[in-house]
């Protein structure tokens, strides 16, 4: 007889994925009592704790839930296997969990979800938004079975589908001198105040386009929101570097900002819709992954 429940593998898979209990609870429509007691009883059951649990820092995985949360999502996707209609894939239902790149979401996730919603309705998606790191820790970590995300610092293993390729350009304030030019030079923006995201991985990313070329920029100013860097611009604080470019070339208080190719050549940022290498491959997240390759999402995300 198997000792446990699917039920207790979903409910545990839940809560690593939110951090809490609470959470998972809201997440699966239930009670925080019937989550705690499955988790409990799987615990009993394995006769090793599956997490730390700190008050003020939510519920952590311990080494015995790491591995045990690639082993529940393989049980889990061959159960949601056993579920689906016919070959093709009609009639997927279940929860599928979603880490994004929270620069990268707004251009590409809503119109992949409305894709697969239509192809796929039984299917529902655990949206997470993160900065690049912590994106790929929860994807490698297996917390997230696919994420929208720069390929700048995947694992090898992970398969991926390629979005679409991005290409740096400078944001300056609209009257900035250099701002009627064709493109900029990396050396011109050197000597300005450069306001950079304070998120690891994408701070040392626009730096080492400068660094690649011998250039130091003299003057830092970090922000943690690309809303606050573009704002920040647009006013004439300083000048930037971006690979997203929001359809309308203004702050959100409708302040101009220039936009300008870079001189130098440099190499295009590529966005792909990565698969976490922790775990095979769920018919959910089969599901996702064909409706990418059918190009259906390629409008996405091309202004740049």
């Amino acid at each position: 007889m198997i000792p446990f429940s699917f039920r207790q593998l979903e409910y545990f898979v839940a809560a690593a994925e939110h951090g809490s209990i609470s959470a998972a609870a809201r997440a699966r429509h239930v009670s925080q009592p019937s989550v705690s007691t499955a988790i409990a009883q799987l615990e009993a059951t394995l006769g090793e704790p599956l997490f730390r649990r700190q008050v003020s820092r939510g519920l952590s995985l311990t080494p015995a839930g790491q591995r045990l949360l690639g082993r529940a999502r393989d049980v889990l996707a061959l159960a949601a296997g056993l579920a689906a209609d016919d070959g093709a894939g009609r009639g997927l239902s279940g929860q599928l969990s979603l880490t994004c790149f929270q620069d990268l979401g707004p251009y590409f996730v809503p119109r992949l979800l409305a894709g697969l919603r239509e192809r796929h309705p039984g299917i529902s998606v655990t949206l997470f938004e993160a900065d690049l790191a912590a994106v790929h820790r929860t994807l490698q970590a297996g917390k997230a079975e696919l994420a929208v995300t720069y390929e700048l610092g995947l694992d090898a293993r992970t398969e991926r589908r390629t979005l679409a390729e991005l290409a740096p350009y400078a944001l300056l304030p609209a009257g900035h001198a250099l701002a009627g030019g064709a493109d900029v030079s990396l050396a011109d923006l050197a000597a300005e105040r450069l306001i950079l995201e304070d998120i690891p991985q994408t701070r040392e990313y626009f730096l080492s386009l400068f660094w690649a070329h011998g250039l130091r920029p003299a003057l830092h100013q970090y922000t943690q929101t690309f809303e606050m860097q573009r704002g920040l611009v647009a006013h004439g604080y300083g000048v930037a570097l971006s690979c997203t470019r929001p359809a309308g070339d203004h702050s959100y208080d409708g302040v101009p900002i220039a936009c300008l190719p870079l001189r130098e050549p440099v190499t295009p940022q590529r966005v792909v819709l990565a698969r976490s290498p922790a775990m095979r491959a769920s018919p959910l997240a089969q599901a996702f992954m064909d409706w990418v390759d059918t190009g259906a999402d390629r409008a996405a995300g091309q202004r740049g």
